[in-house]
């Protein structure tokens, strides 16, 4: 996934306790608590994750360019909409937001660092 717009490209750093809530569409995998998404495989859930990518390296074109980073809905609505088939909808926590910008006239931060949470609908 890229932003089909960016509108800002800055380091915006959060305290370790603090962060804010997003969401995104992915694929569980219920038998080893892990998920998957745009160019993430196999990465765990209920766990700090980051951005496997250096901050060099940029997506993008032209003046558009940006940092790689987690893509990251700011609304359900903008992960519904982006998700296909039978993905989740989940809540995802993040920090370390290196770009903001739309993708499908929603708003979408990148961010180095995300937490994914198992949705609670398992039991």
């Amino acid at each position: 996934m890229c932003l089909g717009s960016v509108t800002s490209v800055k380091s915006e750093k959060l305290p370790k306790d603090e962060y804010h809530i997003g969401w995104k569409a992915i694929n569980i995998n219920k038998d080893n608590n892990t998920f998957r998404s745009a160019f993430n495989w196999n990465r765990s859930l209920n766990k700090w994750l980051r951005c496997r990518l250096p901050l060099s390296n940029v997506l993008g074109i032209g003046r558009d360019m940006y940092p790689t980073g987690f893509h990251i809905f700011t609304t359900r609505e903008g992960a519904r909409n982006w998700g296909y088939g039978k993905q989740a909808i989940v809540k995802v926590h993040y920090r370390r937001v290196v770009a903001r910008g739309m993708q499908d006239n929603y708003k979408c931060v990148i961010a180095k660092e995300m937490y994914v949470e198992k949705p609670i609908t398992d039991k």
